[in-house]
């Protein structure tokens, strides 16, 4: 029976996403942070893990070396997502939020669902390491 349910799931997998999860992005689905955007604001895995990747990577780049450490330490396996959202968006380096545009089309982002991922992670952030964070992280990422 076991082996079954897997089966299907595999077949379910690729029929909604067209190839099979990669293990790399399978892993990260269960991070926090990804469960917390796919369930509030309805991004399948490739959406969330890849929008919230792209931008810790803008605030990485934006933010001090103290804030990226307290930040990074918030939010589980915050490396691995910006790895897998430079995968998955092709994105060779963080600018800004507009220069992330047509990495976000190729996770399958619309302006819509960016425009609501930005206050969600901040919402997180904020709530995972105190309002001098959350605000931080918000204005790396503008």
């Amino acid at each position: 029976m076991r082996k079954l349910v897997l089966a299907f799931t595999l077949i379910a997998t690729v029929a909604v996403y067209g190839t099979a999860t990669p293990s790399s992005l399978t892993s990260l689905v269960s991070n926090p942070l990804v469960t917390q955007l796919m369930s509030g604001l309805g991004l399948n895995p490739t959406q969330a893990t890849g929008g919230a990747g792209a931008l810790l990577g803008l605030a990485q780049k934006n933010l001090a070396k103290a804030d990226w450490k307290k930040l990074s330490g918030v939010i589980p396996g915050a490396s691995s997502l910006i790895s897998e959202a430079k995968s998955l968006g092709g994105i060779k380096k963080f600018t800004n939020l507009a220069g992330l545009s047509s990495a976000f089309t190729k996770m399958g982002l619309n302006a819509d669902q960016v425009s609501k991922l930005t206050p969600a992670m901040s919402d997180f952030v904020t709530k995972a390491g105190g309002a001098d964070l959350g605000k931080a992280f918000t204005a790396a990422i503008k």
